[in-house]
């Protein structure tokens, strides 16, 4: 059995730990024999998921409030971008909107993640890193784990960058444009419109496509998204 949060599927153990966590009464009537027994996941638990959706969900269902209390993240940047949208409303009229997006980068210390595989030893977990920022068109706040790594990776300019990995040369943007996959190499992408979690890019030429998909630069973020509802 599946319990879907936030239209993502979780095994039915660890669904109605995420709703312990989220709820204080019971949801739903099919769990309510068994809620008093439910104990509520814990942050370590949700940091151990591997899919990034899994995580994304859990720290939802705990809260910014709760998790700040729990793991007291850092903010490590906060940038404000002034963007500009074209949509056709519901009269069939053509309408610019103008509106600022603030992204924020946010550090959670590795001793969160501490494996202890006995009284004598523990595998220390280096910091990881999430970005807070809100759907444009609902509102609703999203917490997305990133790979600092992988990030400082997809914006390096030259090839000896990547030898000299430097955490504190990222920033929020760049992260938030690595969250964002395509197979158009860099330089044939014309614009980028994105609706929601459905991202469109259209490239200059129908030729050359990447067999791996690859990561969104700051650049590429900043410059080509055109339209964003």
């Amino acid at each position: 059995m599946k319990i879907i949060i936030e239209n993502v599927k979780f095994p039915f153990d660890i669904g109605v730990r995420l709703l312990k966590l989220k709820y204080e009464t019971c949801p739903f009537k099919e769990i309510k024999d068994i809620w008093n027994e439910i104990k509520p996941i814990t942050f370590k638990e949700i940091a151990e998921f591997e899919n990034l959706e899994h995580r994304r969900v859990g720290v939802l269902c705990m809260g910014l409030e709760r998790l700040v209390k729990e793991v007291k993240p850092v903010l490590v940047d906060r940038q404000t971008l002034k963007k500009k949208t074209t949509f056709v409303n519901a009269k069939g009229e053509v309408v610019t909107k103008k509106f600022d997006d603030t992204y924020e980068l946010y550090k959670v210390d590795g001793k969160y993640f501490t494996k202890s595989t006995d009284k004598h030893w523990q595998q220390r977990v280096e910091d990881s890193y999430f970005i807070k920022c809100k759907d444009t068109s609902t509102e609703r706040e999203y917490f997305i784990w990133i790979e600092p790594r992988s990030v400082y990776n997809t914006n390096c300019t030259q090839e000896t960058e990547r030898y000299s990995y430097d955490i504190s040369k990222i920033n929020v943007i760049q992260c938030i444009a690595w969250t964002i996959q395509t197979n158009v190499p860099i330089g044939n992408i014309e614009k980028i419109m994105r609706q929601g979690d459905c991202v469109l890019i259209k490239p200059k030429v129908m030729d050359g496509f990447l067999t791996e998909p690859r990561h969104l630069t700051e650049k590429e973020y900043k410059t080509l998204l055109v339209a964003e509802s």
